[in-house]
């Protein structure tokens, strides 16, 4: 028993620490921003080459032509509405501010030629086989006189995750580390049916101690073996709940893009279009 359970912890260990060895996915990987005015569009580019800049060079070449971004044109254009120029305020704090990477792209919408203004906000290449695979993030103009909001890369989650993390693993899974946090569930997922399965076995040796006094010390022996292992399985289910809630706090979670308006507050607009090809404006308020 007490083997069985060195080895779970020790497996729990392991993987915990080898999740952290290798660069996490951003969040913002095929989960794009949103963004707070209608003047410009966060695009996601996948693109691959031979080498990291042969990636890159592909990217760009890659959004001249995204059909994502050539939508939001036409909808702008048919929306037809004007937006007020946000003052620039940061906030600091654990926030990183992007460096903003300006590119002109040339796109063609409905035989009409557009040059238009991007910022490259963040990037994630993975390289399997020599083949580099990057995805790009974008803000992209849909127009001449773009608004651009300003964006923060971060690592940090507030306090959401810790809250999460009542149940092991969750708070993890959250901050984009999956892997450590279907571990951590695992391992007390089993540390707890250790408890329940040695209690059952201990209560078990209890009543034939009782049913059976001949052998009552040979089943006494017995059920005391099995209440260390339920003491001890109890111990590394408290072990493993007190750590995940720390990791949860301390540990850095996937990057992350944080899209901040001027004042933080406002009215914002935003173009929609419907299945049937007619398009409006929502409206928000931001208090």
């Amino acid at each position: 028993m007490k083997r069985y359970l060195r080895t779970i912890i020790c497996l729990f260990i392991w993987a915990c620490a080898s999740t952290s060895c290798y660069a996490q996915k951003p969040k913002w990987v095929g989960n794009t921003p949103q963004e707070l005015n209608y003047t410009y569009k966060f695009v996601e580019v996948v693109s691959t080459g031979s080498s990291l800049e042969s990636a890159r060079h592909n990217a760009k070449e890659m959004l001249e032509d995204d059909t994502q971004l050539q939508e939001g044109i036409r909808i702008y254009r048919k929306t037809k509405n004007n937006t007020t120029i946000d003052k620039s305020r940061v906030n600091g704090g654990s926030l990183q501010e992007t460096k903003k990477q300006h590119i002109e792209i040339e796109t063609t919408v409905d035989g009409e030629q557009y040059q238009l203004q991007a910022i490259k906000v963040d990037e994630y290449p993975s390289t399997s086989n020599g083949i580099v695979t990057l995805h790009t993030l974008y803000m992209v103009a849909l127009c001449d006189e773009p608004v651009f909001d300003r964006t923060y890369l971060t690592t940090s989650y507030g306090a959401t995750p810790v809250a999460m993390s009542i149940i092991p693993g969750l708070g993890q899974w959250y901050k984009g580390s999956k892997v450590k946090g279907v571990c951590m569930f695992g391992a007390e997922a089993v540390a707890v049916a250790g408890i329940i399965v040695c209690e059952n076995q201990r209560a078990s040796y209890i009543k034939k101690s009782k049913e059976q006094p001949k052998f009552a010390k040979e089943y006494g022996s017995m059920a005391d073996q099995w209440d260390t292992g339920r003491n001890i399985c109890i111990g590394v289910a408290a072990g493993i709940w007190l750590y995940n809630i720390v990791d949860a706090i301390v540990a850095k979670g996937a990057r992350r893009v944080v899209v901040k308006r001027a004042d933080g507050s406002g009215l914002s607009m935003a173009p929609f279009a419907m299945p049937d090809g007619s398009a409006g404006v929502s409206f928000a308020y931001r208090f």
